[in-house]
């Protein structure tokens, strides 16, 4: 009877000390288990890794605001950056997400799978224009529609009724409308003035904003606007090409009203660290510069364009005003022709295009101005080249009702298109 009870007890014990021993492993691995991530933290690391990458290809980073804290130092491998890039993925996935925060966790996700996108392409792993459109930008990009270009073609044969092709009549319009080069400042400062008055009827700027311009060299680029701070934006043109009315208004717009001017005020508002970097990748690059195109459509429609360019633009260049009403007709039209440059792109780097061809077919078919221009873009960029026309068509579908309104409501709920 003795044995059995002590049997009994040491048994009991055992179980007893089993037990404890757990709750002790356990209150242990909860003293040692890392504290939550914040958001703060996955933005700090995502400005971070953009820069390291940025080293290795600069031109994923357009710019940076910020403190020179988060500034790299010396260059790493690009593996090293892909393993952090990783890592932050997972800590935004575990980061609490306090009220409100959606658009920024969309914002940060978005953008790291980009960047991941990004690294992964530098290490050598290929991809076409339809992988890298859904990969780092979470999207799909169009297809053409023959029955449409053909009857867009047919458009605009009939407004440029005459011999020779279509293409060679284009570009002898956009010919009769090119500025001459002691005008340009005087009518882009109009044509700003322009779209400034039709943005501001609609978007509340603060009274402070101003925009300087200025015509450079070799910027490669159409136009750049580069945010000062301050509400300051210096917009510089590219003066290796002629500047043609049409160009002009597009690009005090796009640049400009409601464009990335704009833009930038309204994400100063948000006081996100992380948008103090302008990057050149993922939905940020696809949704502003598509914003960009829309609002240039949204803020001064055909009938007003055809207005300006005959009341204020072609005296003040010295052009004859008869051609206003073609000019602005065709290029609306041009603008439907879009998804040509993305057919001719998806094919030419997937190697089932002759750069021959894909000259014609851009000359031709998408009646770009400077086919030679826009195939090296395609090049050196990919789809990172297609994000205006492409961009444009993505944020007009996110519109119910297209206005300036709508655009600005949908850029301050979101900056981002996830």
């Amino acid at each position: 009877m003795t044995t059995d009870r002590r049997q009994v007890d040491l048994s009991t014990v055992a179980t007893k000390s089993r037990r404890w021993t757990h709750v002790l492993i356990a209150m242990a691995l909860v003293g040692c288990a890392r504290p939550p991530v914040t958001f703060d933290a996955v933005a700090e690391g995502y400005v971070r890794v953009s820069l390291q990458l940025a080293q290795h290809d600069a031109t994923l980073v357009e710019g940076w605001r910020g403190t020179d804290a988060w500034r790299p130092g010396p260059r790493i491998p690009v593996a090293s950056v892909l393993d952090r890039i990783e890592a932050l993925r997972r800590e935004l996935d575990r980061a609490p997400a306090p009220q409100g925060s959606r658009a920024r966790r969309d914002y940060l996700a978005g953008q790291l799978r980009a960047l991941h996108f990004s690294a992964r392409r530098l290490l050598g792993e290929s991809a076409g224009i339809d992988d890298q459109a859904s990969d780092e930008f979470g999207v799909a990009f169009s297809r053409v529609d023959p029955a449409r270009i053909a009857a867009v073609h047919a458009d605009i044969d009939e407004a440029l009724a005459g011999p020779g092709p279509l293409a060679d009549r284009f570009q002898r319009l956009k010919a009769g409308t090119i500025i001459p080069a002691d005008r340009r400042q005087s009518v882009m400062k109009a044509a700003l003035a322009a779209c400034r008055g039709r943005a501001t009827a609609v978007l509340p700027l603060p009274a402070t904003e101003r925009v300087t311009l200025a015509f450079s060299r070799g910027l490669g680029w159409d136009g750049y606007a580069r945010y000062a701070g301050g509400h300051r934006t210096n917009i510089e043109i590219n003066d290796d090409a002629p500047l043609d009315l049409s160009r002009a208004i597009r690009l005090a717009c796009h640049e400009g009203y409601p464009g990335h001017h704009v833009q930038n005020l309204l994400i100063d508002e948000l006081s996100w660290p992380e948008l103090e970097l302008s990057p050149g990748f993922g939905p940020h690059l696809l949704f502003t510069e598509g914003a960009a195109e829309a609002g240039t459509d949204l803020a001064i429609s055909e009938t007003e364009r055809v207005s300006l360019i005959r009341g204020q633009l072609m005296p003040l260049a010295g052009l004859p005003v008869q051609l206003a009403g073609t000019l602005v007709h065709v290029e609306s039209l041009v603008g439907e022709l879009l998804p040509v440059v993305t057919d001719v792109a998806r094919q030419y780097l997937d190697g089932r295009l002759s750069r021959e061809r894909a000259l014609e077919r851009l000359r031709n078919e998408a009646l770009v101005s400077n086919p030679d221009g826009t195939l090296a873009l395609i090049e050196r960029r990919r789809a990172r080249a297609l994000v205006y026309g492409e961009g444009r068509l993505i944020v007009n579908s996110k519109m119910p009702d297209p206005s300036l309104t709508a655009l600005h409501r949908l850029f301050t709920s979101a900056i981002t298109l996830q």
